[in-house]
């Protein structure tokens, strides 16, 4: 029997883009919490938009190659 249909994962591979994905998921809290304490508004406006970046990248990652 072969097992050509099923694609081959190394548990590194895994681990790296289990990392990936925490790393940009504390990424976008960081950009969330810095928004919260932030005055003006450009300031608030830029963190927002890298938060959403970064769980739009966990979403990416994480959904769209499974």
């Amino acid at each position: 029997m072969s097992r050509a249909s099923e694609p081959e994962h190394s548990s590194s591979t895994e681990t790296i883009i289990g990392f990936a994905v925490l790393g940009l998921l504390a990424a976008g809290f960081v950009g969330l919490s810095k928004a919260l304490s932030m005055s003006s508004g450009s300031g608030v406006l830029l963190c927002l938009l890298g938060s959403v970046i970064a769980f739009s990248a966990v979403i990416y990652v994480y959904f769209g190659k499974r």
